[in-house]
């Protein structure tokens, strides 16, 4: 099984044409890829969703693994 990776919500100021409501700025969300510059996230609503790259920062390896590891989730 992959590791999990993790991103902090650092805006979800997404323009007019987005509803940033499901991600606020603190948010730490599992990041699922990227894909066409965007980066797939599951977001409060338990959906995933494509967000602006630099909306996010992507955790380090090591630091996904330990906060899978104390949410209590599978890491690899």
């Amino acid at each position: 099984m992959a590791m999990k990776t993790f991103a902090v919500c650092l805006s979800n100021d997404f323009g007019p044409d987005f509803d940033g409501g499901d991600v606020l700025p603190g948010l730490t969300c599992e990041c699922l890829g990227e894909e066409r510059g965007m980066l797939r996230v599951v977001d409060e609503s338990g959906e995933d969703y494509l967000y602006p790259v630099s909306s996010f920062r992507v955790l380090s390896k090591a630091d996904s693994q330990l906060l899978a590891k104390s949410l209590g989730r599978q890491a690899a």
